[in-house]
């Protein structure tokens, strides 16, 4: 009704070229306010999910096996993020939005503002019904172009809040970014498509009219590796994780024997990282005098009480408290952070010892040459 409205015709005789130039003039002028509403993020569990789910009775005059199908289908968004090449299957937390789905109910220029998704991971949305979504998106080799950019549409902004782009409120012109020399791209997802967005590809767009749409994300094999510069990159502008990456890679390193080739390779160069970091770390720690030492079981704790108090990454292999206060945390990048106590009273708590992370490596490193040498003695015998 409020595309009717608005444009004074029947909504299907919009073209989606004149719902965007209209969109883009409004945003772009001063004096010009529309209101509209979004039904964003509205966790599936609560409000239910547009594809069946194993939990939930087949619906009348719905046949069986087709219910069935449907609610085991890999392309559900349900089970999508749990699949067995997915990372986020081995997280233990029902993270909504990520692991869970969100539904979103649209309407003619109702917004999603620029912004990647958490932890750099993939995005999947699948349109249920209704008008297109148009969809603007930037690769993801171009994100720090892309946050020059906008960062320079805007210093104060930015200036006054450096993780501005992640409170999904920033909306700016794709011909803007694109003069200053970022690629961007954009389609008109329809009923029945999926859209799929990469990992650190900052994307925005609005819907041309009323729609119902389902998202959530994934994370291959190959997101490992960029899931931990994620963290870097977090931790240097002081925003929260959402689960622990090192956490996520000691458990899928425990289990390795049930991974796919594939999942293993790159776990192995991940666990390589992580553990060499981790020793760096805990030879700084030493020079800087902390040698006190006591094992806590962090993956026990929840995430808000194993922040550190300066990044706010949340700490998993090891940490630094003082005996003034050991509500205070800080990873072993902030240790002269702390506090003014003298380092020598500080102790270091630690998930696992360092000896015990490095035989892991060992272990699943030689697990994974004996299958790369069994698979090549089978391909030289066929």
């Amino acid at each position: 009704e409020f595309k009717r409205n608005y444009f004074n015709t029947d909504p299907d005789q919009v073209e989606h070229s004149a719902v965007e130039q209209e969109f883009w003039r409004v945003v772009s002028s001063i004096d010009e306010a529309v209101t509209v509403e979004y039904g964003a993020d509205l966790h599936v569990i609560e409000h239910g999910s547009g594809f069946p789910r194993h939990n939930q009775p087949c619906v009348s005059g719905v046949d069986p096996k087709k219910f069935d199908k449907y609610a085991n289908s890999p392309w559900n968004l349900n089970n999508l993020p749990v699949l067995d090449d997915s990372v986020l299957r081995h997280i233990s937390a029902d993270i909504s939005g990520m692991k869970i789905p969100w539904m979103y109910a649209g309407m003619c220029f109702a917004t999603f503002c620029w912004h990647n998704e958490d932890h750099w991971s993939y995005s999947i949305n699948y349109l249920h019904l209704g008008e297109a979504k148009t969809w603007y998106g930037v690769p993801g080799s171009y994100a720090e172009q892309f946050e020059a950019a906008m960062q320079k549409a805007a210093p104060e902004l930015f200036e006054s809040q450096p993780d501005l782009l992640h409170q999904l409120v920033t909306i700016m012109n794709p011909n803007d970014i694109m003069a200053a020399g970022v690629p961007v791209y954009r389609t008109d997802q329809k009923r029945g498509e999926f859209v799929i967005t990469f990992p650190r590809a900052y994307h925005a767009g609005f819907n041309q009219g009323f729609n119902f749409a389902e998202a959530c994300n994934f994370a291959p094999a190959d997101w490992l590796v960029i899931g931990r510069e994620c963290i870097s990159h977090y931790s240097q502008l002081g925003r929260t994780c959402v689960f622990s990456h090192d956490e996520l890679v000691c458990k899928m390193a425990i289990i390795f024997d049930t991974l796919e080739r594939d999942m293993g390779l790159v776990l192995v160069k991940d666990l390589s990282l992580m553990v060499e970091a981790e020793r760096l770390r805990r030879t700084r720690a030493l020079k800087l005098g902390v040698g006190n030492a006591v094992h806590v079981d962090f993956e026990k704790l929840p995430d808000d009480e194993r922040q550190c108090c300066v990044c706010n990454t949340t700490v998993f292999l090891s940490a630094v408290a003082c005996p003034c206060d050991y509500t205070r945390l800080v990873c072993l990048d902030h240790i002269t952070r702390l506090c003014s106590c003298d380092s020598s009273n500080y102790v270091m708590k630690y998930q696992l010892k360092l000896d015990i992370l490095q035989n892991l490596l060992v272990v699943i490193s030689s697990k994974l040459c004996g299958f790369g040498s069994w698979t090549t003695r089978v391909e030289e015998a066929l």
